[in-house]
């Protein structure tokens, strides 16, 4: 079965985020078949990126909450388990087969009903010699005989034994006094012994070292109504066979130490290592054996794989990426202080897009997308470099938006502008959906700072509601611990954007070197928080 590899964009993601996930996971599965690279999404999608999706009929990816190594990592799928109806001696021979300490116990619809282990067999075989008795968990006639390879030469298979087990290796006259009613008696070639037997009326009789019995005592049997089973083993063997003819249910485990397959690693390690069987079945809601985990399982845990799109900054990536194996990271921006425990590969170019580089690789590796894919890596580039009037867009953008839009026999800016508008329309959005749509932090020696970005064709319906946005940014700053909050509504057609300042909001005219009106001020041509806002900031405070 292949290996599933997670290719991420980051939270809050934009169009850029969602269509790389998406495009390079594409790709990859094009030009490698030994894994299976699945594209996924940490946050919800914003309006301009619901358009993009709708207009070229691509699913979403699913959210991903994390990368934390959970119990479906490290188990073992392909389970074997033993019915409860099983006796000892099977559970312990398939045991033995498969080369393994555990087994868990189902039923036939594979719901757990306990844990065999080396430990239970051991204490099964101190306890025979205690004084041993079937009537807990009596095994049938067919149960023995399959046991012992034996025969059955009268009686119902179907017969269940009661009493002790007792060999008949005495006297006659010592077989009259200690057998009872309802015993198994284990005896050899012995006529007399066989006789007291079944007058004594035992619920089974077993001739040892495959001998027959006579006539007479065959029919005495009928009469009784007793089950004579002849053994090919000696008496010794055909003894230690009987115990072991008992279902397994008889000395498992009852309650062993169960976990979901979404539990975290880190939420039961300890338990699991602490457990006396050292063996954690993993089971759904409905109690079905989904896999086994053990203490070895837990040397080297089984990291999922990850790839990280359009991001490379801790803050903005996946929770548990450090329990990860990062394999590559095809990116934009400036690189974030990620550690990687191997060499990976890293596509990382100062153009306006993810998609731009992605887009390159896909002629490297002389794949073609298909018409929709290439429509969203279209769309994610109109969308990051505002219809290419961003000042972070590059020559390399504006080649591969004219030999995506010849493809598709498109008008490109024509489709950005409706792009653009479907990004305006916020109907149902709160002043704090707004905010967080497209939200960076960033930490300097004062504090953190916060930038948030949209950006739109009409400004006018957020202006509007500019009393709101102040509101909803100190609420946010205080409770986030801001030191500055930066909101940036971008005017595309404009080229500028209005700058909406919270917190210490003078710290932003220290910035921009330019007087606020009110914590807003407009500053044409600022249109790019990477390119334009973010040096600003670094420079000036």
């Amino acid at each position: 079965m292949k290996e599933n590899i997670y290719v991420i964009g980051h939270k809050k993601p934009d169009t850029d985020s969602i269509v790389a996930s998406i495009s390079y996971a594409y790709l990859k599965n094009k030009i490698d078949n030994k894994y299976i690279y699945i594209p996924y999404r940490l946050g919800n999608l914003n309006p301009e990126s619901k358009y993009v999706l709708n207009f070229f009929n691509v699913e979403p990816p699913k959210i991903l909450k994390h990368v934390y190594i959970q119990a479906k990592d490290v188990m073992i799928k392909e389970v074997i388990s033993a019915y409860k109806e099983s006796t000892i001696y099977e559970v312990g021979n398939k045991m033995l087969d498969n080369q393994i300490k555990s087994i868990p116990i189902v039923d036939k619809e594979n719901k757990l009903i306990g844990l065999l282990t080396e430990r239970e067999l051991a204490k099964n075989f101190l306890h025979e010699i205690q004084n041993f008795t079937l009537e807990k968990n009596p095994p049938k006639v067919k149960d023995i005989i399959k046991t012992m390879n034996g025969k059955l030469i009268t009686g119902d298979e179907n017969k269940k034994l009661k009493g002790c087990p007792t060999i008949g290796a005495m006297t006659a006259e010592e077989v009259q006094r200690y057998v009872k009613k309802d015993d198994v008696l284990i005896t050899g070639n012995r006529k007399d012994v066989q006789k007291i037997a079944l007058e004594k009326k035992v619920s089974c009789l077993i001739i040892t070292g495959n001998f027959f019995p006579d006539s007479d005592i065959v029919e005495l049997a009928k009469k009784q109504n007793t089950p004579i089973v002849v053994s090919p083993h000696p008496t010794y063997i055909t003894g230690r066979l009987l115990r072991l003819s008992t279902h397994v249910e008889r000395i498992m485990e009852k309650n062993p130490l169960t976990v979901l397959p979404d539990e975290l690693l880190q939420d039961f390690e300890e338990e699991l290592m602490q457990d006396k069987k050292g063996v954690a079945i993993v089971i759904d809601n409905e109690d079905t054996v989904k896999g086994i985990i053990t203490r070895h399982d837990l040397i080297k845990p089984k990291n999922k794989k990850v790839i990280l799109v359009d991001h490379s900054e801790k803050s903005q990536t996946v929770e548990g990426i450090k329990e990860a194996e990062i394999l590559e990271i095809i990116d934009h921006h400036r690189l974030g202080g990620l550690e990687t425990g191997l060499p990976i590969t890293a596509h990382i170019r100062p153009v306006g897009s993810t998609n731009t580089i992605i887009w390159d690789l896909y002629k490297k590796n002389k794949i073609s997308p298909p018409s929709e894919i290439a429509g969203l890596m279209l769309s994610a580039i109109l969308s990051d470099t505002m219809i290419l009037k961003s000042p972070t867009t590059t020559y390399e953008d504006k080649q591969t938006v004219e030999e995506i839009s010849k493809m598709l026999n498109i008008d490109p800016i024509e489709y950005g502008i409706n792009m653009y508008k479907a990004k305006t329309n916020l109907k149902g959005f709160s002043e704090k959906d707004i905010l967080t749509l497209d939200l960076k932090e960033t930490r300097i020696s004062r504090g953190k700072i916060a930038v948030s970005q949209i950006e739109v064709i009409d400004p006018h319906q957020i202006l509007l509601e500019k009393e709101k946005i102040f509101k909803s940014m100190e609420k946010y700053a205080k409770e986030k611990n801001y030191v500055l909050f930066l909101f940036l509504l971008t005017d595309v057609l404009k080229e500028g954007s209005y700058i909406f300042s919270a917190g210490q909001y003078k710290l932003a005219e220290k910035i921009f070197k330019i007087k606020f009106d009110n914590k807003i001020a407009f500053l044409n041509g600022i249109v790019s928080r990477k390119k334009q806002v973010m040096p600003l900031i670094f420079r000036n405070l």
